[in-house]
């Protein structure tokens, strides 16, 4: 570990890319066993996100979302991910941008929200903080497809057996880290809400 007075100092920073994310190149003095070492690492930014499992308690049901996502595609999948609703925060906070990306996406109104928890997508090279929720709905989702279409959204909305999604997320049909960890995470806490 560290002393106090070794901790990490940013030596240098240049934005090297700005789009939809921003690409900077950093140079870092890091303490490592008594020394500082000197790192140069680019890293990814387009924001921290929220993102929301729901769940109906009474009818033991969920929401998933299926979208096209260019990365999978390019590594030679179909593109099409299981997905719990999620988005940038833009501004707002956590709790509020998963109410908002439920309804956006999944066309729902949440009633009550806690939460799972935050989790790192990539800390190697992204820095998102993606803070995830669970939260309740007594309506069925209004619509077999959601999202903003002025965003490009693709997106197909999915009413499901909790029972289902959790066997979805334990046979890996369900690859997006943010989604699977929340069902596995909402399984410890509550497994009452998967008992079929």
């Amino acid at each position: 570990m560290p002393n106090s007075d070794q901790t990490p100092r940013v030596i240098d920073e240049q934005r090297v890319y700005d789009g939809f994310a921003n690409i900077t190149r950093y140079s870092v003095d890091a303490p490592w066993q008594g020394k500082m070492l000197r790192l140069d690492r680019e890293v990814h930014f387009h924001g921290h996100v929220a993102a929301i499992l729901p769940v109906d308690p009474a009818r033991k049901t969920g929401i998933l979302v299926r979208q096209f996502r260019l990365s999978p595609f390019l590594d030679g999948g179909d593109g099409w991910l299981w997905e719990i609703p999620g988005g940038l925060l833009d501004g707002d906070p956590p709790e509020a941008c998963a109410i908002k990306e439920a309804g956006e996406e999944a066309g729902i109104a949440i009633e009550t929200l806690e939460s799972l928890g935050e989790l790192l997508s990539s800390p190697g090279i992204v820095r998102e903080r993606v803070h995830v929720f669970w939260g309740t709905y007594s309506a069925p989702p209004p619509a077999e497809t959601g999202g903003l279409d002025h965003e490009g959204e693709m997106i197909e909305v999915h009413e499901l057996p909790m029972a289902d999604i959790a066997r979805m997320a334990e046979a890996g049909e369900i690859i997006d880290a943010k989604s699977e960890i929340a069902v596995f995470r909402l399984k410890a806490r509550r497994p009452d809400l998967f008992e079929t």
